[in-house]
């Protein structure tokens, strides 16, 4: 028998034939709810061909029975996509040599990552390298091995037909779509089907490992009945409830039920801040997954905090609390293991890449940078879950928070879930930016948007003033405490959002100093768990005791909070207006107050989105009579966003460091040696890959000290036999872990305020390094007693 796993535990050895048949089911399985379902099987079936030789198998018998592992390892993931080139590609059938390439393009990458079919320096591609390569070890053998089983000949010459009409049917869908530049929509295809296999081939060896059966994605219709009637009663409890905001919440909930029953489509859901956008867009989702049979309900979230909220009202909701998975970022840094083959690695890192969560869950949260991750980060490890995307509902809450620089991107991608991968999407805000106004716009309908007489329904939700105090010169932190004094003579409430979080801190330490309420601080040096026990403290304190909060902007888009009064630091108008939405959200005053501040001490230098909105905001918006203080209406908002489009091409680097060109221009192919290649695709997908960051600087996921933390980094320092169990302390450990710069990393590393666990895959701090105010602190000075590991 050739062997291509070998289990731990107890030796039981999987077959070369079954682990292709199953990997091609699962593939299968994946690919079919979005006519791929033939291109995913056959990668599956030839993604392995490499290991139907006697070296391999003797090989693995070495390196698990008897600890002897080769100096040289072979390479078995070019086999299939060689056979497939050798077999089928033809240069007068363009069709077939697109599926050739998409599904090679998949095999040969399924280790590494994806491949370049066009080089930058014009070498040759790392396809053709491949595919061409004429002294393969072992490739005849494994040829006539594979061949010898009955029917797999007559099954790769049938899926090939059968994928060849998928593609064609791939073509025709975006030439009805009218997409711009289609190639880049081939690329994104190609990535998925990618996607696919990956996935069903960790999963397949998953399940061989644990001694399980996978059936591919579960049937999640029965969770979205029973969640869609639990909310339906909570609707129906409002019903009779008169407050005029009360009656516009239901109005927009309603247009959401009915906008359900309509086919799959990009719809624009701008409910204002305050305007119940949780229970409408879920009621939205839960509809129209039941009635249309999509496989799970995904929201993308620009902060942690709004994951964390939202997830659980969601819960409470649908009175499901194993239903939803927050996905914020992974703990374990596991990167280096990308090129490596499961069996290569020790135990440990076995674990690590088949323990992996892949968005397999009914109601996913997570945030825009994971996203687009999923999308455009190199390796394995993200791109396994791009297929969740696919067949799905798929709510973007705030989607202005895209990046800039990435809007290309993002708006390419979000039309191939919807044209190619048959997900219905919401881009769901109260602030939505001018997308028909971009180089690549989101294609959408004349009647995208869900919110019926849009102006009116802004109007009747206005329940604050904006007031302008930007002055020359502008705010220092000692001026800006002493306003916030003279403010809580008249208020028991107060939030100041500041754009830095060195801003945040100071300030917070002068008005703590002042004793004139009792302050809180909020920052993303905070973890989740800490920040959300910090805002159910001022959710309970807020009208009992005097009450002011100093946050950078992570508390302004969605977090189910109002003060009295708001102070925001001088910014673009989506972010004014998020931060509008946590005065007065109730209408409990007739107007609340939001003062607009310029302040004289922050450094905006590496944040190039907040000082152009700011300035677009100043120069347009609040200096300009036609708005006649009116500054939160469509009209003020579609100039905001059609200048700072403007400004932000001239002014955002859309180029990384180190790559001359767009990264878009790597996969529409415009790249200069897209001309001589010697394939019909063009994608550069590895170089993009490799130049891609959803932020501007990379960080690292550290797990902190705080509360039911320390149990968790004990608990993660010990070795670990069961992958499930292991996950399940890595996920849960998502909750007590924050997000660190480089810069940040280094300098506690140097003051050993970092300890390494679990063979150093994961990052935790000693409680020098976190305070129970501010979160983590470099200068290893926390408040905190310290912990001893």
């Amino acid at each position: 028998m050739f062997i291509a796993h070998i289990r731990g535990s107890d030796y039981m050895q999987q077959s070369v034939q079954t682990h292709l048949d199953g990997v091609a089911l699962l593939a299968r399985r994946y690919g079919d709810p979005i006519n791929l379902g033939a291109h995913c099987e056959l990668s599956g079936l030839l993604h392995d061909l490499g290991k139907y030789t006697l070296a391999f198998t003797s090989y693995i018998k070495n390196a698990v029975l008897f600890h002897r592992v080769a100096n040289q390892k072979i390479d078995h993931s070019t086999a299939g996509a060689k056979y497939l080139y050798d077999k089928y590609y033809d240069k007068n059938d363009s069709i077939q040599d697109f599926v050739v390439e998409t599904v090679g393009m998949a095999i040969l990458s399924h280790h590494s990552g994806l491949q370049n079919f066009v080089q930058t320096d014009l070498s040759k591609s790392d396809y053709i390298r491949r595919v061409t390569n004429a002294n393969l070890p072992y490739y005849e053998e494994a040829v006539h091995n594979f061949e010898s089983v009955e029917g797999n000949v007559e099954r790769v010459d049938k899926l090939m037909n059968e994928a060849k009409e998928e593609f064609i049917a791939f073509l025709k869908n975006i030439k009805e779509a009218n997409i711009k530049e289609p190639i880049v929509y081939l690329s994104y295809l190609q990535k998925l089907v990618f996607s696919c296999l990956i996935d069903a081939d960790r999963t397949d060896t998953r399940c061989f490992e644990e001694g399980e059966v996978s059936t591919g994605s579960a049937d999640n219709s029965d969770i979205f009945k029973k969640g869609y009637h639990h909310l339906m009663m909570q609707i129906n409890n409002w019903k009779g409830d008169d407050h005029p905001i009360t009656k516009l919440r239901n109005e927009m909930s309603d247009s959401c039920g009915s906008v359900a029953d309509e086919p799959s489509s990009i719809y624009t859901l701008s409910i204002p801040t305050g305007g119940g956008k949780t229970f409408a867009s879920l009621r939205y989702a839960l509809k129209h997954a039941i009635r249309y049979k999509k496989e799970r309900i995904i929201y993308i979230v620009p902060y942690t905090t709004i994951l964390e909220q939202n997830a659980k009202a969601v819960r409470n909701i649908i009175n499901n609390q194993n239903a939803v998975l927050e996905h914020h970022a992974n703990v374990i840094d596991d990167t280096s293991l990308e090129e490596e083959p499961d069996f290569y690695q020790k135990e440990y890192h076995k674990q690590l890449q088949l323990g992996r969560d892949n968005w397999d869950y009914p109601i996913i949260f997570t945030t825009m940078a994971q996203f687009l991750d999923a999308f455009f980060q190199k390796g394995t490890r993200k791109s396994r879950r791009l297929h969740h995307l696919m067949n799905s509902v798929i709510i973007f809450d705030e989607v202005q928070s895209v990046p800039y620089k990435h809007f290309s991107l993002f708006n390419t991608a979000v039309n191939f879930l919807h044209f190619v991968g048959n997900s219905s999407i919401l881009l769901c805000t109260a602030t939505q930016p001018a997308v028909k106004y971009m180089e690549y716009e989101i294609n959408l309908k004349e009647d995208a948007e869900i919110v019926p007489n849009l102006r009116k329904t802004v109007n009747a939700f206005k329940r604050v003033s904006i007031i302008n105090k930007v002055e020359s010169g502008g705010w220092g932190m000692d001026k800006l405490a002493s306003f916030a004094e003279e403010i809580m003579t008249e208020n028991d409430s107060l939030l100041i959002i500041l754009n830095t979080k060195a801003e945040v801190r100071e300030l917070y330490k002068l008005l703590k100093a002042l004793k004139i309420a009792k302050v809180y601080h909020l920052s993303t040096s905070m973890c989740p768990a800490h920040r959300t026990e910090k805002l159910d403290e001022i959710r309970e304190k807020l009208g009992k005791e005097r009450i002011i909060c100093v946050s950078t902007q992570l508390i302004e888009a969605g977090v189910d909070i109002s003060f009295e009064t708001v102070i925001r630091s001088l910014a673009g108008l989506d972010s004014i207006a998020q931060a509008a939405g946590r005065c007065n959200r109730n209408g409990k005053q007739k107007l609340g107050k939001v003062y607009i501040i310029n302040s004289s001490e922050e450094n905006l230098s590496n944040l190039p989105e907040i000082r152009i909105g700011g300035e677009v905001t100043r120069n347009y918006i609040l200096n300009n009579p036609e708005f006649n203080g009116n500054y939160l209406g469509p009209d003020a908002m579609n100039t905001y966003f059609r200048y700072f489009d403007s400004q932000a091409k001239r002014e955002i680097k859309q180029t990384p460091k180190k790559l001359n060109y767009k990264l878009i221009q790597l996969i529409n192919g415009t790249h200069p040696n897209a001309r001589s290649a010697e394939t019909k695709s063009k994608g550069m997908f590895k170089t993009l890959e490799e130049h891609f960051e959803a932020i501007e600087s990379p960080t690292t996921s550290i797990v902190v000290p705080y509360g039911k933390g320390k149990e968790i980094i004990a608990s993660l320092n010990q070795d670990y036999h069961d992958v499930k169990e292991f996950n399940k302390v890595a996920k849960e450990a998502q909750q007590f872990s924050v997000n660190i710069y480089d810069y940040e990393l280094q300098k506690l590393s140097q003051a050993n305020l970092i300890v390494p666990l679990y063979n150093d895959s994961i990052y935790c701090l000693t409680e020098k390094a976190y305070d129970q105010d501010f979160g983590v602190t470099v200068e290893g000075d926390a408040s905190l007693p310290q912990y001893n590991f």
